[in-house]
C-alpha cells in the first residue's frame, strides 16, 4: 500500500511546478526504499515457501506409509481339526417293551405250541419236550478296538448260552434271536460286536441230543449286571426263553 502511494505521489509531482533541488532526491529515496521492502517482501515469501516445502518433505511432515494389511481369519487361524471319534458310550439306550414279541419264521407256526416259564440266571429253562436252555457265564468286559459300529471304552457283557435239544428232532437253529434289558427302566442294551468279545450266535441244525453253545454281547453297563432280562427267542415252536435277575449269578 505504501508503494502505490509513493508513485502517486511522485506523478503528481511531475504534473505540476519542477519541484525544488531537495525535493527531488527524496522522491527517488522513496522509490528506492519502496522497492527495496517490496524485494525484501518477496524474497521472505519465497523463503517461506520453501521451508514450507522442506517441512513437508522431512519426518516431521511425511505421511505415515499405508499398514500392511491384517491377515484374514481364515488365513491366520488353523484349519478346524475333525471332530475325534467317540471314546465311549454308543446310542442311547431307550426302554423296552415289557414283553418281547417273537420273531415271524418263514415256513414256522406263528404260535408257540410249547412254552416254558422264565427263570433265573442260576437256573435252566426247561421245556416239557426236553428243549433246557442255561446261561453258563456272563462276563464284563470294556471295547478296545476300531472300526464301524465299535466305541473304544463302551462296558458290555458276553452271555455264554447253551441249549439242548432233548427232542427227537432237529432244531433249526439259523434264526435265533436274542434280546437284553437291563435296569428299572428295562433299558434295551445294544449288540457289541467288536473283536474283542469273541462273540458267536447260534447256527445251523442242532441235532437230537446234542448241545450248542453261543456267546453272544451286549452293552450292558457293568454296574447295572445286578438287573438284567435275557431272551433267547430260537424258534416258533416255542417260547422265548427268559432269564431275569443278577446275571452276576450264572454258573
Amino acid at each position: 500500500m505504501q508503494f502505490h502511494e509513493s508513485v502517486t505521489t511522485t506523478r503528481a509531482a511531475g504534473a505540476g511546478a519542477r519541484p525544488s533541488g531537495g525535493e527531488a532526491p527524496r522522491s527517488r529515496g522513496a522509490r528506492s526504499w519502496t522497492r527495496s521492502r517490496t524485494g525484501a517482501i518477496a524474497i521472505a515469501l519465497l523463503v517461506a515457501g520453501g521451508t514450507a516445502a522442506c517441512s513437508s518433505s522431512d519426518g516431521g511432515g511425511t505421511t505415515p506409509a499405508a499398514a500392511s494389511p491384517t491377515p484374514s481369519a481364515s488365513s491366520a487361524s488353523p484349519s478346524a481339526s475333525p471332530s475325534p471319534s467317540p471314546t465311549g458310550g454308543g446310542p442311547t439306550p431307550t426302554p423296552g417293551p415289557s414283553v418281547i414279541p417273537k420273531v415271524s419264521r418263514p415256513g414256522q407256526p406263528t404260535k408257540p405250541t410249547v412254552s416254558a416259564g422264565q427263570a433265573t440266571f442260576e437256573a435252566p429253562v426247561s421245556y416239557p419236550d426236553g428243549v433246557t436252555l442255561k446261561v453258563d457265564k456272563v462276563v464284563p468286559g470294556v471295547e478296545t478296538g476300531q472300526g464301524p459300529g465299535v466305541f473304544a471304552g463302551r462296558e458290555f457283557a458276553v452271555f455264554t448260552v447253551t441249549m439242548h435239544n432233548g427232542t427227537k428232532k432237529p432244531i433249526d437253529a439259523q434264526s435265533v434271536v436274542v434280546t437284553s434289558t437291563y435296569g428299572k427302566r428295562g433299558l434295551v442294551a445294544d449288540r457289541v460286536y467288536a473283536a474283542d468279545t469273541d462273540a458267536v450266535d447260534f447256527g445251523g441244525q442242532i441235532a437230537p441230543g446234542a448241545d450248542a453253545t453261543a456267546r453272544y454281547a451286549f452293552a450292558v453297563p457293568t454296574k447295572q449286571l445286578g438287573d438284567v432280562r435275557l431272551v433267547v427267542d430260537f424258534d416258533g415252536t416255542h417260547t422265548s426263553a427268559e432269564f431275569d435277575g443278577d446275571a452276576r449269578k450264572a454258573s
